[in-house]
């Protein structure tokens, strides 16, 4: 019974050997690429979701719908940030624009935000 258990652990090691070989070997492909961007998605998206959670907990902001996209900049401590939507102010716009700069890993703010003033009726929570 133990040399069957065994047997079966060397070759679930050998398959996973053999798939890793190729995908890594045959395609030509770098694990520490790969490494590197799963670390870029994973800040983007802690990043995305800081700036979401920020513009939330502001009261003046957060019954608008804001849309937060980051992405990796190279060279720079932090990621560019995009926020789009629409509020009802200029004011509104500006502040959305300094809670996401303000925000923890934000190098760069793409500030997208429509004004539109009939946005406070729409989303004026009852």
């Amino acid at each position: 019974m133990r040399s069957r258990s065994t047997i079966t652990a060397v070759l679930t090691i050998l398959i996973i050997a053999g798939g890793l070989y190729y995908f890594y070997g045959y395609r030509h492909r770098d694990i520490s690429s790969d490494f590197n961007a799963a670390k870029d998605y994973t800040e983007d998206a802690a990043t995305t979701s800081a700036v979401k959670s920020a513009l939330s907990l502001n009261k003046q902001l957060s019954s608008f719908d804001i849309h937060v996209d980051s992405t990796n900049s190279p060279g720079k401590s932090g990621n560019d940030v995009t926020l789009t939507g629409h509020v009802p102010t200029d004011d509104d716009k500006r502040v959305a624009e300094e809670v996401a700069r303000s925000t923890k890993g934000v190098a760069n703010v793409v500030n997208n935000l429509q004004v539109d003033p009939k946005t406070q009726a729409a989303n004026t929570k009852q």
